[in-house]
């Protein structure tokens, strides 16, 4: 499957109160580029591998997820080299879009991030931004999540 999106820091934080919400857990299994993922989302567990399409774009990315059973994950959770917390609030946005807001928790905390995924590239490049996004950070090294688990705001404050 083709993942097409793009990453903002959130300005003004919203008003979360009703918005619906998971907490994730996820976790890497090496410290390479693209590694492989494990993540816990609210009751679903899954593997994730993603793969570059073009060096130069982060905003696009093939990705296989693949659905596993929480006593697997349980298992291959200790096999994790780096991890990260977060609590992700959904707003949907015209167009049948949806802002996913990512505050970060422990070592994180104080880092907030909002994603919008798109079905097409036209679509993500005709996307205007509600005024609670800020600054476009989709291509900037530190922002993904591979990159930012293991680390702590200390780490990336500078990048903000």
């Amino acid at each position: 499957m083709k993942e097409i999106e793009r990453t903002w820091l959130v300005g003004k934080m919203p008003s979360i109160r009703g918005i619906k919400k998971d907490k994730i857990s996820q976790g890497y299994l090496s410290n390479k580029r693209n590694p492989l993922r494990i993540r816990q989302k609210g009751k679903k567990f899954e593997l994730t591998k993603k793969f570059d399409i073009a060096s130069y774009d982060e905003s696009v990315k093939e990705e296989i997820n693949v659905l596993v059973s929480k006593e697997e994950f349980k298992k291959l959770w200790p096999l994790t080299v780096k991890s990260l917390e977060k609590i992700r609030y959904y707003f949907p946005l015209k167009n049948g879009l949806l802002a996913e807001m990512d505050v970060y928790q422990k070592e994180l905390k104080g880092l907030v991030v909002v994603e919008v995924e798109f079905k097409s590239v036209e679509q993500m490049n005709s996307f205007v931004p509600p005024k609670w996004f800020d600054r476009d950070v989709t291509l900037e090294h530190w922002s993904g999540n591979a990159y930012l688990a293991g680390k702590n705001f200390k780490d990336i404050k500078k990048y903000l």
